[in-house]
């Protein structure tokens, strides 16, 4: 069996949903033909849609290593970088103390990496809210629904920062009339 034969298994179990199969015969096109940058990067593509983060990376790092110019695996390098900094930002935040501060800077980073990371800015969007910093909140709000208009969470939380934003704003401007009309 040769590496292309590998591959139409791949693409094969791909059309029958079965991505677990793909990601196999990905791997064994790989083995079969070490050097192929191309099917790294076929294999990156479908672990990375698999949720298999690390060996995305791996089987992407493989791909610019063996082709550097190629700016295809570049990009496909720099979006599942961007995918792992938004999982370990969420699993920061998911701790019992969570690392506000480190999982924002995840999230800043995988937003440079993959600027189109709807995901990157509605969780930025959040951090944003959670520190009373309701005008970045609501600019990668805008952001993540820019990028993806039907992200109904987003909408959610750009209405509820507004709110909170014109009470905030409602208060200290009472508060400074109230001591000036004195």
């Amino acid at each position: 069996m040769d590496g292309e034969t590998c591959l139409r298994q791949a693409y094969e179990a791909i059309l029958q949903g079965d991505f677990e199969s793909a990601i196999f015969w990905f791997g064994q096109a790989i083995a079969i033909e070490p050097e192929n940058a191309a099917y790294h990067y076929k294999g990156s593509i479908t672990c990375a849609r698999s949720g298999k983060l690390t060996l995305a990376m791996a089987y992407a790092l493989k791909a610019v290593e063996l082709n550097p110019e190629d700016s295809t695996y570049q990009l496909n390098l720099r979006m599942i970088t961007a995918r792992q900094k938004i999982v370990e930002a969420r699993n920061l935040l998911s701790l019992p103390s969570p690392d506000m501060e480190k999982s924002m800077a995840l999230l800043k980073e995988a937003a440079q990496f993959d600027p189109l990371s709807a995901e990157a800015r509605l969780l930025l969007g959040i951090l944003f809210r959670m520190k009373k910093d309701y005008r970045m909140a609501l600019d990668n709000l805008r952001d993540a629904l820019q990028l993806e208009p039907g992200l109904d969470e987003a909408k959610r939380l750009l209405h509820e920062v507004r709110a909170e934003r014109r009470r905030v704003l409602k208060q200290q401007y009472s508060h400074f009339n109230s001591r000036r009309n004195r």
